[in-house]
């Protein structure tokens, strides 16, 4: 069996299909199956729960081959160039069956023994219900945005939502009970709300600044430009409701610098001893922190903010000010009940962030 395809369309697919694979003790999970029907040659990776895969066009006989190594063997082949030859025998039969493999593209080629391609997991049959168009480079910016607010996820979370980034209506958000992080854009609604996991969602990067379709379906989606597709599982159970935790109602607000308060947080970060949740207390723009007996305070310019005084976690605080770490300032809201959420925004963003309250009697300790 026989086949050819151009050397650099090959090594850059192989490349990307690659990027999505973490060692696994599974070899086949380590490997990227290579197929080549009709005309055209299909690249696919898996982790079992998100599947990538690029089409490409080529020439030549039906056959497939899990080839193991694929990074180093894409390293190995950059310098192909022009049209690549693939030639593949088999010998034995059953459990003593074996794939031989030759390459070659003009003065190089290469003998390898890949692994049988039905040893490769089968991607899930699945049907789309619902789909809209959006660019791949600006939806990956949106979920950049907001997950670091979502939780690490755990097996014996019967909130999936908390691990998730959560998309409904124009909103792209993040929440893991204690800090959320959404971001907004009229432009783009979704047909139906659903959540993926934000390892699956990072490979949308691979799609570069172009329009993508997504195509949801019951436990499944899809992100395809028409020649890289990702497929990804779609976690069961119920969305946050991302109204529910948002209130017009402040009983202050005051701006402050997100480059300096990061850098007074950074400072009580490194000061304070062990490590468990820091509290840090909020007074007028003074920051007063302490552990193990040992106080610490700092101070930052805080416009309006004389008489306002609240609790916060001290890595909850810091995530939230790195999402505007680039803005000169950013609007801090306190909500007028003593537990309500604080809401961080600055001017002609379209995404904010939430950090809910420390209770001042326990971030009293540091003053």
């Amino acid at each position: 069996m026989r086949a050819k395809i151009d050397a650099k369309d090959f090594v850059q697919a192989l490349e990307q299909v690659s990027g999505m694979i973490r060692k696994s003790s599974i070899p086949v999970l380590n490997a990227v199956l290579v197929r080549f029907e009709v005309d055209r040659c299909t690249l696919t990776s898996t982790n079992i729960d998100t599947y990538l895969s690029v089409d490409l066009p080529a020439q030549g006989d039906n056959f497939a081959f899990l080839l193991d190594r694929p990074r180093e063997t894409a390293r190995a082949f950059r310098q192909f160039e022009g049209e690549l030859i693939l030639e593949q025998t088999e010998k034995g039969e059953g459990e003593h069956r074996r794939i031989t493999l030759a390459l070659s593209c003009g003065p190089r080629s290469a003998m390898l023994h890949p692994f049988l391609p039905e040893d490769f997991p089968r991607g899930p049959k699945w049907e789309p219900k619902h789909s809209f168009t959006a660019n791949a480079a600006k939806l990956y910016a949106r979920v950049v945005r907001v997950r670091y607010a979502a939780a690490f996820p755990s097996p014996d979370d019967t909130r999936p939502s908390r691990s998730k980034v959560q998309f409904s209506g124009s909103h792209v958000y993040a929440v893991d009970g204690y800090r959320m992080a959404w971001d907004t854009d009229p432009e783009l609604e979704v047909p139906a709300p659903f959540m993926a996991a934000p390892d699956a969602l990072e490979h949308l990067k691979l799609f570069g600044d172009q329009a993508v379709s997504v195509q949801l379906g019951e436990r499944l989606a899809r992100v395809t430009d028409g020649v890289m597709s990702l497929l990804f599982r779609l976690p069961e159970g119920k969305l946050f409701k991302l109204d529910s935790a948002l209130t017009d109602k402040f009983r202050s607000e005051f701006q402050v610098s997100p480059k300096e308060f990061l850098a007074e947080l950074k400072y009580l970060k490194q000061s304070l001893r062990g490590n468990r949740a820091h509290l840090v207390r909020f007074s007028g723009g003074a920051l007063l922190a302490e552990s193990m007996g040992e106080r610490y305070a700092t101070k930052i310019s805080a416009i309006g903010c004389e008489d306002v005084e609240f609790g916060f976690s001290l890595d909850y605080m810091t995530d939230a000010m790195e999402q505007f770490k680039k803005e000169p300032s950013v609007n801090m809201k306190v909500s007028a009940g003593s537990l309500g959420p604080i809401i961080i925004e600055a001017e002609g963003r379209s995404d904010r962030a939430l950090v809910m309250p420390a209770r001042l009697g326990e971030a009293s300790r540091a003053a």
